[in-house]
């Protein structure tokens, strides 16, 4: 990523691979990537807010990339990837931080305002909207609702098996994913022609091409990520996340605090799924200022739209004052 600092992190027990842009002392900005990313994730965005005027940390999560990857589904646990960001922060004398976060590292974000609301100055949500606590485990109302069908959540519960699956081509793995869920990807509503029993079948090969926001040169930085860290990691943080939500129910804290923005793809899967959240959203947030959906745009948002994003990153930092 042109015109960064990389480094090595100490945070929460753990080494971090972090990108730092701009200078230190001025407002900071952490940005959290989401399955399967890495920081790089955030090149469109990241030397962007730091033209702004903003201190830019983009960190490899637990689990990712050049990041430390423990083995232990529970390492992954919600509250100890708040910590991680915590940590981040603190490793950097950012006392507090606007904390913008995609898919999975949006829920992290979310997360990360709800326990610290202290040390987060607003926050940012890609693609996942903010659910509150729900009231069962979510692998139970996974089940309820896809009852015999294939859920790919319900799937990396497994142990091992989903790694064997997609470790065996990381690169067709990660050019099937970042197709399928795109906004073309999406619109070719694509029916698997067998049954389904692994990811990979529910995941539509690119017939032409890469586009230009994830050409084979910025796959070549993905894949080189994915097979040095492997996937057991980036897995475990759906292992846990039964574990997470009772913890997260025994604590009681519901309501977003900080203020916040919230962005979304019209033909992100995410957003289709999780339309009950969409709506319940407001109620659970102290300060929403917006809800913006990008026509025509999928999942990886930050990467598909990316003028876009950070035009509306930059209004809503604008408008937060010194």
């Amino acid at each position: 990523m042109a015109n960064a600092i990389e480094q090595r992190v100490e945070a929460n027990g753990l080494t971090f691979h972090v990108s730092e842009y701009g200078e230190r002392g001025r407002p900071a900005i952490i940005l959290l990537h989401g399955f399967p990313e890495c920081g790089y994730s955030w090149r469109y965005q990241a030397p962007f807010l730091a033209g702004q005027g903003y201190h830019v940390l983009v960190p490899d999560l637990r689990g990712y990339g050049y990041s430390d990857a423990p083995k232990d589904p529970m390492a992954y646990r919600q509250s100890e990837l708040v910590k991680d960001v915590i940590g981040i922060l603190d490793a950097f004398d950012a006392g507090q931080a606007v904390v913008i976060g995609h898919d999975w590292g949006c829920a992290l974000a979310w997360q990360v305002a709800r326990e610290y609301p202290q040390r987060v100055r607003a926050v940012v949500g890609l693609s996942v909207p903010y659910p509150g606590i729900g009231p069962r485990r979510p692998t139970e109302q996974m089940r309820q609702a896809f009852g015999e069908r294939f859920f790919y959540q319900l799937y990396f519960q497994q142990p091992e098996i989903p790694e064997q699956e997609l470790e065996a081509d990381v690169r067709d793995f990660l050019r099937r994913m970042y197709h399928a869920l795109s906004g073309p990807g999406m619109r070719e509503k694509h029916r698997a022609a067998k049954p389904v029993t692994g990811f990979l079948d529910i995941l539509q090969p690119p017939q032409g091409p890469q586009p230009p926001w994830m050409t084979e040169s910025d796959l070549d930085v993905y894949v080189k990520r994915f097979e040095n860290s492997g996937l057991t990691g980036p897995i475990n943080w759906y292992r846990a996340m039964d574990a997470s939500w009772e913890e997260q129910h025994a604590d009681g804290r519901q309501r977003i605090q900080p203020t916040a923005l919230f962005i979304g793809g019209e033909e992100d899967p995410v957003i289709q799924f999780a339309a009950k959240a969409l709506e319940r959203m407001p109620s659970q947030m102290d300060d929403l200022t917006d809800i913006i959906i990008l026509d025509g745009i999928g999942h990886w948002i930050q990467m598909e739209a990316p003028d876009q994003v950070n035009q509306h990153l930059k209004t809503f930092l604008d408008g937060l004052g010194s």
